[in-house]
């Protein structure tokens, strides 16, 4: 026996002419608005534009200049190039390190000398090493080194994103 009876249907009722179905046959056109009038750049206008990027790359690279000379006051750069280099690539290090500065003479010493040298290894990573020159015993060293890490670089060590290491050389 069919399980299906005559009186069950899908519930469209395909006896209703389409005209009064739920949708229409033609649709009702919208009035096309005239679109608005898009800003003209001329060329004077694009000219100030450029030149005010210029202008504002050039104080940028000024404000950095500066930064980097203050820095020559606390640091010796042995080999400039490539610590310009890296100050180039890593623009916040050299804010990083001139906070650091006071930090360093406090826990060092105010005689104490600090180099800067910056290393690429066989990767291509560029790493900038805080060198502090010490002529006494190796212990003190390692005594000023972990105080200055506990005090400061620790809490702003993240900065530097692991491009930039402290350490110390006996002479």
């Amino acid at each position: 026996m069919n399980g299906l009876s005559y009186s069950q249907v899908s519930g469209n009722d395909w006896t209703t002419p389409p005209s009064e179905m739920l949708y229409q046959l033609v649709q009702h056109v919208v009035p096309i608005h005239a679109p608005k009038p898009q800003p003209r750049f001329d060329e004077q206008y694009v000219q100030r534009i450029q030149d005010q990027i210029e202008q504002q790359m050039a104080q940028f690279e000024a404000d950095h200049e500066a930064v980097v000379t203050e820095l020559q006051r606390s640091y010796v750069f042995l080999n400039d190039q490539a610590i310009r280099s890296f100050f180039k690539s890593h623009r916040t290090a050299p804010q990083l390190l001139i906070e650091a500065a006071p930090h360093l003479r406090r826990t060092f010493g105010a005689g104490t000398i600090f180099n800067l040298r910056a290393m690429i290894d066989e990767y291509g990573a560029q790493t900038l090493y805080v060198v502090a020159v010490w002529p006494g015993d190796v212990r003190d060293v390692r005594i000023a080194l972990e105080r200055f890490d506990e005090q400061w670089w620790i809490a702003n060590s993240r900065q530097a994103s692991g491009d930039i290491t402290f350490t110390y050389e006996l002479v």
